[in-house]
C-alpha cells in the first residue's frame, strides 16, 4: 500500500509540475476559477486521507469575493503534509496563519481536492504598499493582463502599468479586485 501512495505521489507530484509551467494570464486565471476571494488564513490542519496518506485542510475567513457562492470562511483541502511522522510532500502553495491572499480557486476534484489555478500562480499575496494593501504573485502585470486596455483600468494601476517592470509586480488590491470583476469569466 505505501508503495502505491508513493507511485501516486510521485505521479501526482509531475503532473503538478507540468500545469505549473507556463504562465497563465488574469483571464485564463479567471476563466478557471470557481471562486476568487481575498482572504487571511485562519490555520493548517494535517489529516489523513484514504488516498494520498496525508491531506492538508487550510481555513481562511473571507473579506471579499469575486467569484463564487455566498460564504464568509474557505477551507481548501490540498495534497500533502505531515501527520504523525509520514510527510508527503506535493507542489502545491501552502499558507501562513495571519497572513492574507486573493486565492484563484478551482472547482473541487472528485477526489475532494482543489488547490489554486496555476498553483502558486493563483496565489496573490496582500501586503502593505504606498497607499495600502497591494496584492501580487512576483508577475509583471504587463504579462497578467497582455490585451489591457490602459484607458479602462484604475488610473492607479493604469500608471503603473508604464512604469519599469521591476515596479509592476503589484496593484492596488481594491484597483485588483476592481478589474478581476470586470473579466467575463466572473459575470
Amino acid at each position: 500500500m505505501r508503495l502505491l501512495v508513493l507511485l501516486l505521489a510521485a505521479f501526482l507530484a509531475f503532473g503538478a509540475h507540468a500545469h505549473s509551467v507556463l504562465p497563465l494570464d488574469l483571464d485564463t486565471l479567471v476563466d478557471r476559477s470557481d471562486q476568487i476571494v481575498y482572504v487571511r488564513c485562519l490555520g493548517n490542519q494535517a489529516v489523513p486521507d484514504a488516498t494520498l496518506g496525508v491531506a492538508t485542510l487550510t481555513t481562511f475567513v473571507v473579506f471579499d469575493r469575486a467569484k463564487g457562492l455566498p460564504g464568509s470562511t474557505l477551507t481548501l483541502r490540498q495534497a500533502g503534509g505531515e501527520l504523525n511522522g509520514l510527510a508527503v510532500r506535493y507542489p502545491v502553495p501552502s499558507f501562513r496563519v495571519g497572513e492574507e491572499y486573493v486565492l484563484f480557486v478551482p472547482p473541487v476534484s472528485r477526489l475532494g481536492f482543489a488547490s489554486p489555478v496555476g498553483l502558486a500562480q493563483g496565489v496573490f499575496h496582500v501586503v502593505p504598499g504606498a497607499a495600502g494593501k497591494e496584492v501580487g504573485n512576483g508577475r509583471d502585470l504587463a504579462d497578467l493582463m497582455p490585451s489591457a486596455d490602459v484607458a479602462t483600468l484604475p488610473p492607479r494601476t493604469a500608471s503603473r502599468l508604464k512604469s519599469a517592470p521591476q515596479v509592476r509586480t503589484r496593484f492596488d488590491l481594491a484597483d485588483f479586485m476592481t478589474i478581476v470583476r470586470s473579466r467575463p469569466g466572473t459575470r
